[in-house]
């Protein structure tokens, strides 16, 4: 069955509980009994009616705190049709009557507070806001009940002629009275106004219809308060008409889309575009679908719940639980394996030109290390052309001799001379291997420290200083000051007895500081090199000095 052949038969359900009703109020037998029994089979339909309505508002109001507050004014209207029944069916004293009749106005106080909270709540963006405004609202309404029963005391709202007990067949209207009919018209009021203004249905072409009920309750009011003759004829009943054209205006403001609901499931789910689905329940029975879901078995809908989805010739059919059953919908997912595919043979090809080009960036890199080992290789060799000639010499000098004390100084040059060779090597690559081109005092301490110490296989005793040790320089500053040292050995390898090398900072400028002890004019010597200042201290003492420019600052 459609939605719309549902909703027509449920409001003519409506319609014709509502007019078997009238039908029993109507009824002015003489017997009594037939004239309690209409009376109970009315009470008895508009509270199925309204037990109905609740359920209806539980299922299908979507937002909660809504739903929440319809449901509340549902039960309000039960309750009052309960307290109905109990004052004209079981309390037959003047004192249950008059309670009961205060008791009237706690649901149609709360009634429209509660339709407003309603309505505030739908779209809401600041809760704890809104939350203080309800609370107002119902401080409100706690007020003009307790007004309502403390009337007795002040008869604010209604006013008696006659003394206690007093009865509702003999009173009039007091000035609160008027005040509880202004606060539930414009609790109703705002109420739709709130609902029209958060609506988001284009058009608005059906606001009016909880509009009607509304006008007709006020227009009830109004006839009501003036006491008018055909009122009390045709709607003499306020509890019936009230509790019906309230839930009238809530069930309008359903109806165009003021309040939303969750009704069309069905032909919401099989219009669905694009989407193969069902809905089960626990057993697996079909109550929905869409589209053009398969038949499954049960071993395998049970295989799809374990594992939440299967995989089949490029369908994969998912599962959620639900509450009271299950949802499965499948998914042709065949174009998106095509694509993993091709996605993962396209990774498998750049995988493979990525270890290509792995191998291919290695082989370079040791090719530019093989060239760049190279290249240094001959810098050292071009650097140190003179030491490798002056040890080809010495070999054969050393093949020559016989002497032993020969053999033995010999090879002490020969010592020298390598381990100059050695370091300066070492400061080579050190030097290319820091960043900035700089070598520090301690690199050429290391290189002193070590060429003074093979001078002992020659006789010859030597000292150094390096002031500063942990001060960085120029590469070429540091060099320099060890190839001095190394000439200057190579010079006077076979004329000196001793030597103090002193590499120090003195005035913005590196400084080169030598005491030699020989007995040789060492002025004639040193005149290869100009820049070399020679001076004799004593006898056999010689002080040369010199300064290494391209000095730069240390840190």
């Amino acid at each position: 069955m459609t939605y719309s052949k549902k909703r027509t038969l449920s409001y003519g359900v409506i319609l014709i509980s509502v007019l078997l009703a009238y039908f029993c109020r109507q009824v002015r037998t003489e017997n009594v009994f037939m004239r309690n029994l209409a009376d109970q089979c009315r009470s008895c339909i508009y509270l199925g009616m309204y037990c109905a309505w609740v359920i209806y508002l539980r299922r299908h109001v979507v937002h909660k705190k809504t739903r929440r507050c319809l449901t509340a004014i549902g039960c309000l209207m039960v309750f009052w049709f309960f307290v109905r029944t109990v004052k004209f069916h079981i309390f037959h004293d003047p004192l249950g009557e008059h309670i009961c009749w205060y008791l009237y106005y706690i649901p149609m106080i709360l009634i429209p507070v509660l339709g407003l909270a309603a309505a505030m709540f739908l779209g809401e963006k600041e809760e704890e806001k809104t939350i203080r405004k309800i609370i107002i609202l119902l401080t409100v309404a706690a007020i003009l009940i307790v007004s309502v029963f403390t009337n007795d005391l002040h008869q604010l709202v209604f006013r008696f002629s006659k003394q206690p007990p007093f009865s509702d067949k003999d009173y009039s209207y007091g000035i609160v009275f008027m005040v509880i009919q202004g606060w539930i018209l414009i609790c109703l009021t705002g109420m739709e106004i709130i609902l029209i203004r958060k609506s988001r249905i284009p058009g608005k072409k059906q606001f009016w219809l909880p509009v009607i009920p509304g006008i007709l309750l006020l227009g009830w009011n109004i006839g009501n308060i003036l006491r008018l003759p055909f009122i009390k004829i045709i709607a003499g009943d306020m509890t019936a008409v009230c509790c019906l054209l309230m839930a009238a205006i809530f069930q309008g403001c359903i109806l165009c889309g003021l309040i939303q609901t969750n009704n069309r499931y069905f032909e919401l789910f099989q219009t669905s575009g694009g989407l193969d689905a069902e809905i089960t329940d626990c057993s697996f029975q079909r109550y929905y679908h869409s589209g053009d879901f398969p038949e499954l078995s049960p071993e395998l809908r049970r295989i799809i719940i374990d594992r939440s989805s299967v995989q089949e010739q490029g369908i994969r059919i998912n599962h959620i639980p639900i509450r009271g059953g299950h949802l499965f919908w499948s998914e042709d997912i065949s174009v998106l394996l095509d694509q993993y595919q091709d996605i993962r043979e396209q990774q498998e090809e750049l995988t493979a030109r990525n270890r290509l080009l792995q191998k291919a960036y290695q082989k370079e890199a040791e090719r530019r290390k093989t060239e760049e080992q190279n290249r240094l290789l001959n810098m050292i060799q071009n650097q140190t052309v003179g030491q490798l000639e002056l040890l080809s010499q010495f070999m054969n000098e050393l093949e020559r001799t016989e002497s032993r004390e020969q053999y033995d100084r010999i090879l002490g040059k020969i010592v020298v001379v390598g381990t100059y060779l050695k370091r300066r090597k070492n400061l080579v690559l050190t030097q290319y291997a820091s960043d900035g081109n700089l070598l520090t005092m301690e690199d050429l301490r290391q290189s002193l420290a070590e060429s003074c110490d093979s001078l002992k296989l020659c006789r010859i005793r030597a000292a150094y200083y390096v002031e500063n040790a942990d001060v960085q320089l120029n590469a070429e500053d540091i060099l320099k000051c060890y190839d001095t040292f190394e000439w200057l050995v190579e010079r006077l390898l076979d004329i000196m007895q001793s030597v103090f090398y002193r590499v120090s900072q003195i005035d913005d400028a590196l400084r080169i500081s030598v005491h030699i002890v020989s007995e040789v004019d060492l002025r004639g010597v040193m005149s290869e090199r100009p820049e070399l200042k020679v001076q004799q201290e004593d006898e056999n003492e010689w002080f040369i000095s010199c300064i290494v420019f391209r000095k730069i600052g240390g840190r």
